[in-house]
């Protein structure tokens, strides 16, 4: 199972989260606290694939809604491996990016059958994240989703992952609840001293938690 660390805006952030295991890094191109631009993308991208960690890892850049050529233009920039696809993107962006040999990683926000029909409009994406929105007064507690519902589109798909208030306090308990075929557990907000900016101590043990 690979851990995902989104939300990196500098390059000690990026480097603290490979160091801890992070097999892909987002970077947030959409409108976030988090949001990088494709220029600082690609500068970050370039210095963390130096690292010998960072020679491994996957790259992601994150879009909401944005359209594909914008898309791909800023894919391209930063020499992404993965697009991340965030918002109510239809189909045929996933279809025409994967085109152009991106890999798609399409966001559902869904669990149970209902994930699994969603994915099912996509079968240009290469991965899937399940994503379950929780209200902001849950943030940094333990509540999470109940992510046993998440175990048909596991059975569905050979890479899907989880998001949605993930901690240090709960990714075991998550990654439990999901069971096998987990691809992937991700994390941004709930890792942070500050908007932007990463605790690296909350970095290292989120990745040592869910492995």
């Amino acid at each position: 199972m690979l851990v995902k660390i989104c939300g990196i805006t500098n390059e000690a952030d990026g480097r603290a989260a490979l160091a801890a295991g992070a097999g892909l890094l987002g970077f947030i191109l959409a409108e976030s606290p988090r949001k990088v631009t494709a220029a600082e993308a690609a500068r970050l991208v370039a210095a963390l694939r130096r690292t010998p960690h960072g020679r491994r890892a996957l790259m992601v850049g994150v879009f909401k809604d944005a359209p594909a050529a914008a898309v791909l233009r800023a894919a391209r920039r930063a020499r992404f491996d993965l697009v991340q696809l965030h918002g109510a993107e239809p189909p045929a962006d996933a279809l025409e990016l994967a085109r152009r040999g991106f890999r798609v990683l399409k966001v559902v926000k869904r669990l149970g059958r209902a994930a699994v029909r969603e994915m099912g409009r996509f079968p240009a994406a290469w991965a899937f994240l399940l994503e379950k929105p929780v209200p902001k007064s849950w943030r940094g507690t333990a509540r999470t989703a109940d992510w046993r519902k998440a175990r048909p589109a596991l059975a569905a798909h050979p890479r899907v992952g989880i998001a949605g208030n993930l901690s240090p306090g709960n990714v075991a308990r998550a990654v439990r609840g999901a069971g096998r075929g987990l691809w992937l557990v991700d994390a941004a907000s709930t890792l942070e001293r500050a908007p932007g900016l990463k605790d690296r101590e909350l970095v290292r043990r989120f990745a040592a938690a869910a492995r």
